[in-house]
């Protein structure tokens, strides 16, 4: 008997060319996800917060509930740091207007009480720059914080302003109900020589992945792999590899042979999380391929290899418990369809097997956030 070949089905020939052209329209939709994602945010922020503190997020909605659903756009970037400090927590809050910057240091029992605060000082920012006519970062005042209630060790109030103005604010301040138990530490620092770029994009390591599949091949397999990818306004694109264990398919009608199956499938996924303060959640859109390799089992059956290419579209969800502002506990589920499907063979004794026509992936692992 010759070796084992890896082929489509005959009566399926006829489909190729239509599932490949779906395979690939899938896949330009997934790369052209970025269009349809929300518009920029009014302000450019950056922040970091221990696990079940409110995160960047949590932090971006209150800014955004504050100011309404009109357009803002205030060329404002600004850093804010929550750490923790035995039992009280302490929020560091930078606002960068070209060269210029304003610095706060606030210290709270609540890290919901911080993000709270520095959601309603930068919701106030903004609305004063659009007050005053001057979206343009050059001008000449530096960014200055209302006024917060609180005391420093002096007993006095500080406006963070350095020496200027603060912004006007009404009586009935939100900040000043958001912050009660608030002590402002420091006041604003002398712009440095040069300003850091603010970091909107983010890469995403997922390593190690373990994952179990259910299909295509007639019985549940384990595999190995690793997730390379990127993350920008709740929007992350992946591109997985997972090689699955080398599975053995017998011959339906013939005890003794058959062929060893492997796969090692990339799939790219398209997601839009959805957050909480240490909880994630994604839905997703997938699109991949796989290389599929065959040889024949039995006596007589030469030992040589084949090989074909299969093309996969599906759907998942990711879901992640964050351990760090860098780390992240990440299980995720995915459903494949075949969009083409493979039949293994061995010429002389017929068909061994043919690729189901969907898949089930479940894969854990930590992902690492660059």
């Amino acid at each position: 008997m010759t070796s084992p070949f890896v082929q489509r089905h005959s009566g399926i020939r006829s489909q190729l060319w239509p599932s490949t052209a779906l395979g690939w329209i899938i896949i330009g939709l997934l790369v052209a996800l970025p269009a349809m994602a929300e518009p920029q945010p009014p302000i450019d922020i950056r922040w970091e917060a221990p696990p079940g503190c409110p995160q960047e997020s949590d932090v971006r909605d209150r800014i955004e509930k504050l100011l309404g659903s009109s357009r803002h756009d205030s060329h404002l970037r600004a850093e804010g740091t929550i750490t923790r400090m035995d039992k009280r927590f302490r929020l560091n809050l930078v606002v960068r207007a070209g060269d210029l910057v304003g610095t706060r240091s606030i210290e709270s029992n609540s890290c919901e009480d911080l993000a709270g605060a520095a959601a309603v000082e930068l919701g106030l920012l903004i609305h004063s720059a659009e007050v005053a006519g001057k979206p343009n970062p050059t001008g000449t005042q530096p960014p200055t914080f209302p006024p917060v209630s609180g005391s420093g060790p002096s007993g006095s109030r500080s406006d963070g302003t350095g020496g200027h103005p603060p912004l006007e604010t009404s009586a009935a301040n939100p900040a000043q109900r958001a912050s009660n138990d608030v002590e402002v530490e420091s006041e604003a620092k002398e712009p440095p020589p040069a300003v850091e770029s603010q970091r909107s994009w983010r890469a995403l390591v997922q390593a190690p992945l373990l994952a179990l599949g259910v299909g295509p091949l007639p019985r549940t397999t384990t595999g190995g792999g690793l997730a390379l990818g990127i993350e920008h306004a709740k929007w992350q694109w992946q591109l997985k590899a997972i090689s699955w264990q080398r599975q053995s398919v017998p011959a339906p009608d013939f005890p003794g042979y058959g062929a060893d199956v492997a796969r090692i499938a990339a799939d790219l996924w398209a997601c839009r999380e959805l957050r909480s303060s240490w909880l994630g959640f994604s839905p997703c859109l997938t699109a991949g391929m796989e290389r599929v390799s065959a040889s024949g089992t039995g006596k007589n059956i030469a030992s040589s290899t084949q090989h074909a290419i299969g093309m996969t579209a599906g759907a998942g969800i990711q879901g992640r418990l964050y351990l760090a502002s860098w780390l992240s506990l990440l299980a995720a589920v995915g459903g494949q369809v075949e969009l083409t499907r493979p039949q293994i063979s061995i010429k002389g004794l017929g068909s061994v097997y043919q690729f189901s026509p969907a898949a089930l992936t479940v894969a854990l692992g930590l992902e690492w956030i660059l």
